[in-house]
């Protein structure tokens, strides 16, 4: 493939890309933006979050004959350890969280590596529960502080928390049919993968909401 073969390749690529699709880069590149710009958010290194999960995006977008879907099983991975580290420093229990952080990777690169798909669902739903208990948890122990004065909607984790929690959700829902309804039911598939997007981008429209908040 020629230089001006690749190009006209990734501009076919470009085009075809949907709106949702379109919209999902934005909000994730904004995020991405903001989490460099301000640098009340350095400290958590939301940037390397962002900035990791758009690479591996683009890799899959790029369709680089190498790159399969597993490749989001080690994304998932990453973010195992990078919110378990993330929410252990916010709610300075950091033991409890990393035992489980600690399962959850060894679990889920076991499953990696013994799934007979491109993708271990296994290991995704593993990544899913992680991020339910960790914002469970997180919401948890704000209810119960009697002592706190700050209103919880006013806390960047609540919004951050809320966004993890409704995507792990129907992460659960999304993956599982992946393999049974691409073969047996297109449309049912198709629809599944359209509200899963959508459910995406809101999910990030409230981790955005999270970095503009001061607390």
């Amino acid at each position: 493939m020629t230089e001006m073969d690749f190009v006209l390749h990734r501009m076919v690529q470009i085009v075809n890309m949907s709106i949702l699709d379109i919209i999902y880069y934005c909000i994730m590149s904004f995020n991405l933006i903001v989490s460099i710009v301000l640098k009340r958010l350095w400290k958590q290194y939301f940037w390397l979050y962002f900035a990791v999960t758009i690479f591996i995006e683009g890799l899959v977008s790029c369709k680089i004959p190498f790159i399969t879907m597993r490749v989001y099983n080690f994304l998932d991975i990453f973010c195992i350890v990078y919110f378990g580290w993330l929410y252990g420093r916010e709610l300075r229990d950091w033991k409890l969280i990393k035992v489980f952080a600690l399962f959850f990777v060894l679990s889920g690169i076991i499953f990696i590596f013994f799934s007979n798909t491109n993708y271990s669902t296994v290991t995704g739903f593993l990544y899913s529960i992680f991020l339910i208990f960790i914002s469970l948890l997180w919401c948890y122990r704000k209810v119960s502080e009697k002592e706190s004065k700050d209103n919880i909607i006013n806390l960047a984790f609540f919004w951050i928390s809320s966004a993890l929690l409704i995507w792990a959700v129907f992460y659960i829902f999304r993956m599982f049919p992946m393999y049974l309804f691409v073969k047996s039911d297109l449309v049912f598939s198709y629809f599944i993968k359209t509200l899963f997007q959508i459910i995406t981008i809101l999910s990030y429209i409230l981790f955005l909401k999270g970095l503009l908040c001061k607390k």
